[in-house]
């Protein structure tokens, strides 16, 4: 297996990056589809497979029709929420309806404007497809952890109330809540599985196919692994903070600022104990976040790829780690922080970097063959594409 490489740099995707910007401001936002493309065709034209390397084939006028209906709906929006909240909320609920209309949509798009080796990507998966796995499942998520939850702890009390049921069904509260959330923890996972499935299984190259076969119990023992190693995380965070904190605090100034909290005076004066404490604890809780994000997605990433196949012929595998892309993300968040965003370009260089050369492709059995095979049948297809609307679509793998 090869692994795919990113040959561009920091400082080359700063010089795109700056202007990028500048151009945006200066045009009031106007430029940004513009800037968009030119992001694309950076970083897919430096990733390369043994010297073959990826394109982006969209243009700024294709993607600035998307880009006016977005920035539409979102001035109407604001408008709407003044004039009635009532109708803000109805806006909402249509948008939320026409995700799955949008993801659909943006993957029909990018794909078809994604090339490796002169050959086209494509994507076939269903608009019911896209229903069923971006609003039916997420539905049943929210109705999981909130509907049923809430419904259970205001019904139960007020059913037995006027029906004069006996003491023990309050008792049934804390049963419901907790199976709707089991529910709630295996459907997480099985919308892992399916966003992953569905995205694999409708992608092409030219006329092959991608396909994969991923089970619901391998996100469900991942995600079991993430919350465990949240847990654990969080608790080594405030042992350590505790320490930090009685070292260099005191024990007694604490109980002071305790009992002196409802005096005005006295906790201006606490400020600037308190401040350093707070930055500590929000500081570490987000590097604690990236930590275990970090450890989910290499875990999730492997488990797709050593599954996924294209004709059945490619074989994937990815080799990214825990550890190499919590201290990039990590790293990353401090660089930008430090530097008020300057250094944004080179993080995302990174980052393209670590996921790419963690990336895996079989190139041995006939290989080339078969790309050079997909090249004749390429040139022999129409261009085909459809109208633009493209939003960023992110499915963790």
């Amino acid at each position: 297996m090869k692994a795919l490489n990113f040959e561009g740099s920091g400082n080359e995707y700063f010089k795109i990056w700056i202007v990028n910007v500048l151009l945006v401001i200066v045009t009031l936002g106007l430029y940004y589809p513009w800037a968009k493309v030119r992001n694309h065709r950076y970083f897919y034209g430096n990733a390369t497979l043994e010297g073959r390397n990826f394109e982006y084939h969209a243009t700024g006028k294709q993607l600035f029709l998307g880009f006016l209906v977005a920035m539409t709906l979102f001035i109407v929006y604001v408008v709407i929420q003044q004039i009635s909240p009532l109708g803000s909320l109805l806006l909402l609920l249509f948008l939320f309806v026409a995700i799955p209309w949008l993801i659909w949509r943006s993957l029909k798009f990018s794909m078809r404007m994604t090339s490796f080796s002169n050959v086209r990507f494509g994507f076939e998966g269903s608009l019911k497809e896209s229903y069923i796995n971006f609003f039916f499942y997420p539905f049943l998520l929210l109705l999981a952890v909130y509907g049923v939850p809430v419904a259970a702890a205001v019904a139960i009390p007020m059913m037995g109330a006027q029906a004069n049921m006996p003491p023990w069904v309050a008792s049934l509260i804390p049963i419901i809540i907790l199976l709707s959330l089991i529910f709630a923890f295996y459907l997480f996972a099985l919308i892992k599985k399916k966003n992953a499935s569905y995205t694999i299984n409708g992608s092409r190259y030219g006329q092959g196919v991608f396909s994969t076969q991923l089970q619901t119990r391998k996100f469900l023992n991942i995600l079991l692994k993430t919350i465990l190693l949240g847990l654990l995380v969080l608790a080594m965070l405030f042992l350590a903070l505790g320490a930090v904190v009685y070292g260099t605090v005191g024990l007694e100034t604490l109980m002071e600022i305790k009992n002196n909290i409802q005096d005005p005076q006295k906790t201006a004066e606490y400020m600037g104990t308190i401040m350093p404490i707070v930055v500590m604890v929000y500081l570490g809780l987000i590097l604690a976040i990236l930590f275990v994000t970090a450890y989910a997605t290499a875990r999730q990433r492997e488990y797709i790829y050593e599954n996924m196949a294209l004709d059945d012929k490619i074989t994937f595998a990815s080799t990214l780690k825990a550890k190499p892309l919590a201290w990039v993300m990590i790293t990353n968040f401090l660089m930008v922080i430090v530097t008020f965003g300057l250094a944004f370009p080179w993080a995302k260089v990174r980052v393209a970097r670590l996921m790419l050369e963690n990336t895996l492709v079989d190139t041995e059995a006939g290989f080339y063959e078969y790309v050079t095979q997909k090249q004749k049948e390429e040139s022999s297809l129409g261009e085909q594409i459809g109208d633009a609307f493209d939003v960023d679509v992110g499915l963790g793998f």
